[in-house]
């Protein structure tokens, strides 16, 4: 009688813990709406509006037919072998993308990718927090403690991730990057799902492989280091592993091949080396300065040694043997590469925050996750999604006044607006004025674009 009246007592309890956290995500993803819905088609979006030709004419910057617009599924699927012939293997994310930017347009692509961010957050929550063995992937515990770890992984995915406004700024980006982390992060679950609950039927097994197939066609980015992470799981779990995993590894490794495999990506990497050494050393420079997570992670395994004790250490690093491998990987796959840019580094810098977000709860410091540290956190991520929001707004009403006086000014002129978006905002809001956009918009509409900023200097 005693327990029947304990376990009523929590009912409610459960419950209301259960709706905060649903509902944190709810506003968390109806924020991101609310950044993705202020920007319009920009950047490399204005390109895949368009249907790519099947080679690369000489003289042309983008080889598309500005005189065909894709108006339907045909078209995209037909662009879509084009572009893996003349500019790399991802089909899969650029079919998707040309669907949105040409026929489905962003109003609705803005929805989705609100719904795709909640997702992404509920897997990362997922994969940091424990779970009990048959427990479906997207269901979350309702306890106390798991609303503040939820919280706290949140939080730290809002404010610790580089470079956020490839999530939200635009079509291309956010499928390529976004979409392929949320659909790695489940191929991690399931594999992780799999181990436990052993070979699936036959048919569970080839959609199994499918989905593999296809996470490892998404982005080279992200499906060369998980690859690389099964090869060696694989060569130290090898008769520990069940048919469902191979299916699941055996799909991940054809999907990378796919992608690499594709006439277009050695075309668009021997087209990016540098012109001089001094440029190379650049390079390779910036990827030592921009791999910030990288260090506080090995700074926070290092302490965990003192703080958790050899043994535990030692069961984290079995625990996310795949995760912790795809990290060194990725450093060392940006020194391999010809060239760089910040959003490269993304895939091996999001499971350098995962990983460091999900030792800190295993650490004695979660014990610090109590009410005020909750109270605390809660403010700072309403703070700071409220501003961003509120500058995302201002930067998309921005642009849009820009590119019409663009439109409308004989010389291509286009004057910014004289405010600064702080520097704590910066990445997640990327403002007109990057020397590859203006290209772009010059190309599209045959005209150069002339920047004038508040300080009356031109761009």
């Amino acid at each position: 009688m005693k327990t029947t009246e304990n376990s009523a007592r929590r009912s409610p309890r459960r419950a209301s813990t259960s709706s905060a956290l649903y509902l944190l995500l709810a506003l968390m993803a109806c924020a991101f709406y609310m950044i993705c819905a202020s920007s319009p088609l920009r950047w490399d979006d204005m390109i895949y509006e368009y249907v790519w030709l099947d080679h690369r004419p000489a003289g042309l910057l983008h080889p598309i037919d500005l005189n065909n617009r894709v108006d339907n599924v045909g078209e995209a699927f037909v662009s879509g072998c084009h572009h893996y012939l003349v500019m790399n293997g991802r089909f899969v994310v650029h079919f998707i993308t040309q669907c949105f930017n040409g026929f489905i347009g962003k109003g609705l692509f803005n929805v989705v990718n609100a719904w795709v961010y909640a997702l992404f957050l509920i897997l990362s929550i997922r994969f940091c927090c424990h779970h009990t063995k048959n427990s479906s992937l997207f269901t979350l515990h309702s306890s106390l403690f798991t609303l503040h770890s939820s919280l706290f992984i949140i939080a730290g995915l809002w404010l610790l991730l580089p470079v956020q406004w490839i999530l939200s700024f635009d079509v291309v980006f956010a499928i390529n990057y976004l979409w392929t982390a949320t659909v790695c992060l489940g191929f991690l679950l399931l594999f992780r799902r799999m181990s436990e609950s052993g070979t699936s039927a036959v048919w569970k097994n080839a959609l199994l492989f499918l989905f593999a197939l296809l996470c490892g066609n998404f982005h080279e980015g992200y499906s060369l280091l998980l690859s690389g992470a099964l090869f060696f799981y694989a060569l130290t779990h090898f008769r520990r592993l069940n048919g469902s995993q191979w299916c699941l590894i055996a799909g991940m490794w054809v999907g990378t091949l796919t992608v690499i495999g594709s006439p277009g990506i050695w075309g668009r990497a021997s087209g990016a080396q540098a012109d001089t050494l001094q440029e190379t050393l650049v390079r390779k420079l910036d990827i030592l300065r921009y791999s910030k997570r990288l260090y506080l992670l090995l700074f926070a395994l290092a302490a965990a040694y003192f703080l958790m004790g050899k043994e535990q250490l030692k069961a984290f690093l079995k625990e996310n043997q795949i995760a912790l491998m795809v990290v060194p990987l990725g450093f060392l796959f940006l020194f391999m590469l010809p060239y760089y840019s910040q959003r490269m580094g993304f895939p091996m810098e999001l499971f350098s925050v995962l990983l460091l977000l999900k030792l800190l709860l295993q650490s004695p410091a979660r014990r610090l996750l109590g009410r005020p540290v909750f109270m605390a956190i809660a403010v700072l991520l309403v703070a700071h999604v409220s501003l961003t929001v509120y500058y995302a707004q201002k930067v998309g009403d921005e642009y849009r006044a820009m590119l019409q006086e663009y439109k409308q000014s004989p010389t291509g002129t286009a004057h910014q607006q004289a405010f600064v978006v702080p520097k704590p905002f910066r990445p997640y809001i990327l403002r007109l004025g990057d020397p590859a956009e203006l290209g772009i918009i010059s190309f599209i509409y045959h005209k150069e674009m002339h920047i004038v900023n508040e300080n009356h200097t031109e761009k």
